[in-house]
């Protein structure tokens, strides 16, 4: 009886990973390899870092970067007004109608 051993690549399903190969990158932000190699070239997308001889995109830093393209990373969004400062805003108008003071 022979026995075949094959090892895997990725033990992890793709959603369980944070890194991914090129391949799998241009899937991830929806182009095709040859596609997302020209946008990595341009710098629209980040160069992967090297591990053990091969390259691998982290997907945080694709989600920074679509997050950038789609105008997701912007000030107003990484930052937004909580209900605190609203609250003060309110307070700070009724001060100044009802009291004459800002």
């Amino acid at each position: 009886m022979t026995m075949i051993t094959c090892g895997l690549i990725h033990a992890l399903p793709f959603e369980a990973r944070r890194g991914c190969n090129r391949r799998e990158a241009a899937s991830y932000v929806g182009v095709s390899p040859t596609h997302f190699d020209k946008l990595v070239r341009k710098g629209i997308f980040p160069d992967p870092f090297e591990l053990l001889g091969r390259k691998i995109w982290d997907v945080q830093t694709l989600d920074h970067a679509i997050d950038a393209l789609s105008g997701i990373d912007t000030p107003a969004a990484r930052s937004p007004v909580s209900d605190e400062d609203h609250l003060d805003g309110e307070l700070a108008a009724f001060e100044a109608k009802h009291y004459g003071h800002a």
